[in-house]
């Protein structure tokens, strides 16, 4: 009896299976099962929408002076206001260039100090970009310097300029710059140094009687780490531009406009001196700040992104409110190859 029980119950029961199965092939069903499905394939795609955006990465390379503003300001904010990543390396800009060409970094976005290390680039040289702002040359000091005093009457005018160069020849005088063969501030430091001998008529050979070589190991230091030897008291003074003194707190000396490198209407003044780098010359002009993509490496879109951000209204804040003179848009290379999204913010 009971083994005849069993037999009919698995006949049942394969019966049932069947037809469950058949029922699931062709759809039939309940409508709890079809929704259960429909939720499952919308949750499948919001995490797979979610697992996407996290891994774009607005990846942005940047001359040194761009530290402070890109890494505490320009990069949460943009995270926040877009849910993208943000990634940023600074260093000499014409170092950065020179990474970037070797493939020892890729990043997407590189925001330069004028466009001439765009030049050294080689496959990955872009082929547009945008200005957007400027910052003069000056001199930062430390409070704590054996020179503070009267450095500080230079920069409140009690003193003439003239003595601050008389300080910057003595030999106890630390005076810390950057590299001219990787930066630019390095360059249009001592492009700066020629223009304050012609214009404030100093002894001839001042500027290199204070400079050295142009390379001189005992001044030339990172471009991002300058201003910290500076605040730790090891030097005396340091180049910096005006954006960076602001945002670090340093009292400054201002240099007139003929030759601080920071006022385009003075470009040729500025043009006026020159210098060799790397065998090459290279003549003074107007800092100006730009910004472009990076062609052929990673998460392109990420890095539009952020140059539409940094070029709107509220990243164009960040820079003003941390020292920068916003310029009108000037426009490197090719307008056509700009992306439509950066074109449309930029005519915006």
């Amino acid at each position: 009896m009971n083994k005849i029980f069993l037999n009919e119950a698995l006949k049942y029961f394969s019966i049932g299976s069947v037809v469950a199965s058949l029922m699931a092939i062709t759809g039939c069903g309940t409508g709890n099962a079809s929704n259960s499905s429909s939720n499952h394939t919308s949750s499948n795609s919001t995490s797979v929408s979610s697992a996407a955006k996290k891994t774009e990465i607005a990846n942005v390379a940047y001359a040194g002076s761009l530290q402070l503003v890109n890494d505490e300001f320009a990069g949460p904010t943009f995270t926040k206001a877009t849910g993208l990543k943000y990634q940023g390396r600074g260093g000499g800009a014409f170092g950065v260039a020179n990474l970037i060409q070797s493939g020892e970094i890729t990043p997407n976005v590189f925001e330069s100090m004028g466009t001439a290390p765009f030049e050294q680039m080689g496959s990955k040289k872009p082929t547009w970009a945008i200005g957007f702002a400027s910052s003069p040359i000056v001199i930062a000091y430390s409070p704590n310097s054996p020179y503070a005093s009267k450095l500080k009457a230079i920069a409140s005018g009690k003193l003439p300029l003239t003595e601050l160069f008389s300080l910057m020849e003595q030999p106890g005088f630390h005076l810390g710059r950057t590299n001219p063969n990787t930066d630019p501030q390095g360059q249009a430091f001592v492009l700066m140094m020629q223009l304050a001998q012609k214009q404030l008529h100093l002894p001839a050979g001042t500027a290199s009687k204070i400079l050295g070589s142009n390379t001189n190991p005992k001044q030339i230091f990172a471009e991002e780490a300058i201003l910290s030897r500076l605040q730790s008291g090891q030097l005396d003074a340091s180049s910096a531009y005006l954006s960076e003194a602001i945002q670090k707190h340093l009292p400054y000396i201002s240099l007139p406009a003929s030759m601080n490198m920071g006022d385009p209407t003075y470009q040729s003044i500025y043009s006026s001196v020159h210098m060799d780098v790397n065998g090459k010359t290279v003549s003074g002009s107007p800092i100006e700040i730009y910004i472009t993509t990076v062609p052929g490496n990673p998460n392109q879109i990420a890095g539009e992104k952020f140059v539409s951000f940094l070029l709107s209204k509220q990243g164009l804040d960040i820079y003003q409110q941390n020292g920068y003179t916003l310029t009108k848009f000037l426009t490197w290379g090719n307008k056509a190859d700009i992306p439509s999204s950066i074109r449309t913010e930029i005519q915006g």
